[in-house]
Formats: C-alpha cells, structure tokens, sequence
C-alpha cells in the first residue's frame, strides 16, 4: 500500500515537472510567449544591438521613460548625449518641483506619483542637481533591462513605411547601429523626429508670432544667507507682501529681463537658488542672442543679490556663488501629432477616452508680456492628455515627450510642465511595453476602442493616475459654466490666440463695463496674431486714436468698427449704419445699444467678427 502511494507521488511529480517543463517554461521563455505577442521573442531574447525600446535623451522625461518600459520586463536602451543624468534639473539648477493636484468631484487627487514620487518624493525642501542626478542614476542602475549610453548622438535611421527600425548611433568607441521595436524621443529639440522629417512648427508661429519663444529661465544660487531667519518671516502672511513691496522698488539693470513670481529654495544652513530671473525676446535658434541673453542674466541676477544684500535682513551678508551651466528653454520645436491639444481642450477640462497623464497646471502666456506680471489665460480644474499627441504625425512607432509634443504652444506651457513631462514620459514607456505585448504600434492603438479602455486600465495599474472626472469653469459669483455663456465661442477662440486672460479664477470680466482703450488694443492684438497681412501703419494709427479710458457705447463701438473695416458713417450714425448693413452678426450687434456702455463679452464678440470679417 505504502508502495502503491509512493509510486503515485513519484508519477504525480513527474507529471508536474513535465507540465512545468514543456507548458509553463515556454510561456515565459519562449515559444507560447513568441505566440502570444506575435513579436519573435523581441522582448526576451534580443541580439545584442536589438531592443524592445529604445528612448533618446536622459532628460526626467526620457528617465521615466526608460524606467517605466524597463520594469514591465522589456529589453530597454536610453541614449543619452550626456555625460550623466542630470538632464536640464543638473544644467539648469531647477531646485524645486511640485506635484500637481486637482480638487475634482472625487476631491483632492495628486496627479503625479509613481516614478515622480519615487525620485522627488525623498528630497525635503530643496534639492540640488546633484541631489536629483544620484536619485535618477541610482533608479537607472537598479533596473537589470535597462542599458544606458553616454555621450552618444543619433547621426540617422532607417525607415519602412512609417515605423522606424533602427538608428545610427556615435558613440565614443566608434558608430552602432540598434533596432528596436518603439522609439521615444524624448530630446529638447526632437532629435530623432528631426532625422524622420515629422512636420513641426517653432515658438508661437502657431499664433502669429514668429521667432518669438517663452521666456528663458535663469536660476542662480547665493551663499551666507541666514535661512533659518528666512524660513521664520516665510511662515508670515506679512512676508509675501514685503517682498512683493521689495521687488517692485528694484530697478531692472536689463531691458529684456523680467523677475516673476520668484521662489526662495533653501538647499541648507546657509545656501539657496532663487528661481523667478526670466530673459525674454530671445530667439531659441540664435546661439549669439541665447550667449548674450545668460551674460544679462548673470548680470541682473548679481546685482539683484547685492539689493537683496542692503534690504532684507536674513541677506545682509550673502554674496553671490554660482550661475546655472545654462538657461532652462521651456519651448523651442512644437511636432505634429495625430492630436494637436488646444487652449479649448484645456478650457474645457477635457477628459479623452485615450488619456494617458492629467494635468491641472495654468495655461500662461506671460511669454507676451515684457513686464513683472502674470498673464494666464485659464486656469483648469483638471484635464487630460491624449495619446494623440505623443504619437507623430508621420510616425507609428514613435513617441514624443516634454513641450515638444503636439501640442499648441500656449497649450504647452500647461501640458508641458515639469511634473506632467515625468508623468507623460512615465506613461510612454508604459504604452511603449503594452503595444509590444499586444503587437500594435502606439499609432495602432488609437483605432481600437478596446485596446484602449485596456490600456487604460495597465497605465493605471503602472500608477498613473487617470481618474474619470467631469468638470466645468464656473463664470466667478454665478452658478453658470462658462461655456452655456452666450460669448463662449468667441472667449475660447480669443484664449486660443492668448488676447484674453482669466487669471487664476477664470475671471474673463464678462459683465465688466469696457472703454475705448480695451476694445482698440485688442482688436490691435487680433489683427496681428490672427490676420497679420491686414496690419498696416495707417491701421495702427487709426486705433491709437480710440485708445482712450473712457467708457465704450454702443456708437462709439460701432464707429471703431466700421472705421477698421473702412466703411463710411454719417456723424452719430454709426451704430445705424452697423445695423443697417449687416456688417456683423446681428445676434451680436443686437447687444448694442446707441448711448449704453458695453461689456466685455460684447467686445470680445466685436474683436472676433470684425477679424473674421478682415480675414474674408
């Protein structure tokens, strides 16, 4: 009996060694998985140059990147032209970051974890480049599936149809050639999408602006201060007003430098950055302007540490120490994108089906402004970004990373802060490892509805936060959303062009009484940005003449208008002629009223007609 049961054990552990053997082992070795995946193995047993993923450029976003594709178990190469990780946190001095949180129906929900929190969630108050170089480099070295290059460029690639397969390389030792299943760009200026003639466009051309960019940031460190009486008078209400007070008596030594919202990081005893010296109207693509620019810079930031040295107490004995190796460029290449994400998306609190981050950060358009002053245009709740826009237009195994997504330039300076980069990059290299398990490109699976609610459901679980959600802009002191209001077509086409801002509250002043001045300088700014060839000086001159601060009627709106347009008008007859005529819309001109003044949505509806009308 005891023998019978034995030989029972015997055969039942045969049996299982056997299924392990032959069924289980290949499943995740080889065969069943070759099958499963339809990819030959790619994600396993790669030649030594072949990668399921291959991410170019090692800044935060292309860290993410690399890191999040390399967990999931894939073969993962990063290539960067640095020596190091650092990236633009180490070279720019960026000292501070800050996840992003929304208050939503569901509410208060961070919306940057995993791999952020992991690399900025250790660092207490502020933290040097050095400080976020070691984190990321310690992550990367942690990750057995993830090889990283130095000092390397991509020189070119090789293309069939519209899939990259493989790259040319420089790297110290000499030229390599790598395959790769996906590729992820995740460089400043989109080296690789540049080799693969993915259309683009540069700055704020997208609104009528050529050649001009968002400001460059300086951040700059000083020694001796005594931090300890600094973090005391922070924690005043009262310190925030004197430093507003302090700021505005300083006077710019540079024209083109400006000192917005500054921020005060304190690294330890007796060291901080300051953040908040911005150079604007530099053009990106001019090495002589950008070296000319720092040099003003480093003046302006040296002479303002001397100010702060004779008026704050806790700077009495510092002095300056070190300038960043150089500028932060927030915005330079914008590449097409199955998606381009627009101002309105962002207005809208847009929740897209295929979301893959969310964001709630402000759109600005201070880049517009050479003065000391916030301009943002909306502020959302929370919104989403679509996988459109980090897949290329020209490209199906590719994707994009930072501002250079396809993305409006405005729209950028939301969709592309600091923190969404990390989780946009994060969330790449999680698309880029379930398109191989699923044997789609990232292009493929924007045509599935299924593969995306799948997809959905991966990036959450790889810690994504993609809460479903469904928010409105509320008009301030009204139970209305903003967009049942009558103007809120011309708002968000205004917003798009950045001619209107609603601050921080979403504040568009809708049933503000309006002057001459408002109206002539935004039909001004209009006409420039959206039909530049009908500015002329003549025109220019007829406006300046309106630009007046006294309040608006219904006549004198209508003069205006019909005076841009260079239609006659009897003396006091204006706004008869505007009506009589038919000149624009009469759901519009309907609202005027011959000695009544008029409001702003009234004028935003004024400046979006009568462009539209030019346009014709």
């Amino acid at each position: 009996m005891k023998n019978e049961r034995l030989l029972k054990i015997i055969i039942i552990a045969l049996l299982f060694a056997i299924i392990i053997w032959f069924g289980l082992r290949p499943l995740f070795t080889g065969t069943s998985l070759k099958n499963y995946i339809g990819i030959g193995r790619e994600d396993l047993d790669l030649d030594v140059d072949e990668y399921s993923t291959i991410v170019i450029g090692s800044d935060p976003e292309g860290v993410a990147s690399a890191l999040a594709c390399a967990r999931t178990g894939v073969k993962t190469l990063l290539i960067t032209a640095d020596k190091d990780l650092g990236g633009y946190f180490k070279k720019s001095m960026i000292a501070e970051i800050h996840p992003q949180q929304t208050i939503a129906s569901k509410g208060k929900v961070i919306l940057n974890k995993g791999i952020y929190e992991e690399i900025f969630g250790s660092f207490k108050l502020g933290f040097t480049g050095e400080d976020y170089e070691k984190a990321a480099q310690k992550l990367a070295e942690s990750e057995e599936n993830l090889d990283v290059i130095y000092d390397s460029m991509v020189l070119d690639v090789k293309l069939k149809g519209e899939r990259v397969t493989s790259i040319l390389v420089q790297q110290t030792d000499g030229v390599h050639r790598y395959r790769a299943r996906n590729f992820i760009d995740a460089t400043r200026d989109g080296d690789l999408l540049m080799l693969c003639n993915t259309p683009y466009f540069k700055g704020s051309e997208d609104v009528g602006l050529k050649d001009t960019y968002a400001p460059l940031k300086f951040n700059f460190k000083i020694s001796g201060v005594d931090t300890e009486a600094l973090k005391k008078v922070k924690k005043t209400t009262a310190f925030v007003d004197e430093f507003q007070l302090v700021l505005l008596a300083y006077q710019r030594v540079n024209a083109n430098t400006k000192i917005l919202s500054p921020s005060f990081i304190i690294l330890n005893d007796n060291e901080l950055v300051i953040s908040g010296l911005e150079v604007f109207g530099v053009n990106v693509e001019n090495q002589q302007e950008i070296t000319e620019a720092y040099a003003s810079a480093e003046e302006e930031a040296i002479m303002l540490t001397a100010y702060l040295k004779n008026v704050l107490a806790a700077f009495k004995d510092c002095t300056y120490k070190a300038s960043p190796e150089s500028f932060f460029i927030p915005e330079y290449r914008h590449f097409e994108g199955r998606y381009r994400l627009a101002v309105s998306d962002i207005l809208e609190n847009r929740n897209f089906k295929e979301k893959i981050a969310l964001c709630s950060e402000a759109v600005d358009a201070g880049k517009f402004a050479d003065k000391n002053v916030d301009y943002i245009v909306t502020k959302p709740v929370v919104y989403s970004i679509p996988l459109g826009s980090i897949i290329p237009s020209n490209l199906d195994n590719v994707m994009m990373t930072g501002a250079k997504a396809s993305f409006a330039s405005l729209a950028a300076t939301s969709a592309g802060s600091l923190p969404t980069r990390i989780t946009v990059g994060e969330a790449a290299g999680l698309v880029s490892s379930f398109s191989c398990i699923h044997d789609k490109t990232p292009a493929e699976l924007l045509d599935s509805e299924e593969e995306l609610k799948a997809l959905n459901k991966y990036l959450t679980r790889g810690n994504i936060e993609l809460m479903d959600f469904s928010e409105s802009i509320m008009i301030p002191e009204t139970d209305q959303k903003l967009s049942d209001h009558w103007a809120y077509g011309y708002v968000k086409e205004l917003a798009e062009w950045g001619l209107i801002a609603g601050g921080g509250k979403n504040d568009f002043k809708l049933d503000y009484k309006a002057s001459q001045e408002l109206l002539a300088v935004l039909l001004k700014n209009a006409i420039i940005k959206i039909v530049p060839e009908a500015y002329h000086m003549e025109l220019d001159k007829k406006l300046e003449n309106y630009e007046r601060r006294e309040m608006l009627t219904g006549e004198t709106a209508a003069m205006i208008v019909l005076d841009i347009l260079g239609i006659p008008s009897e003396p006091n007859k204006a706004l008869d002629a505007l009506l009589g005529q038919g000149v624009l819309p009469a759901q519009l001109t309907g609202r005027l009223k011959k000695e009544d003044p008029v409001t702003m949505d009234v004028i935003y509806g004024l400046a979006v007609e009568t462009v539209n009308k030019m346009g014709r």
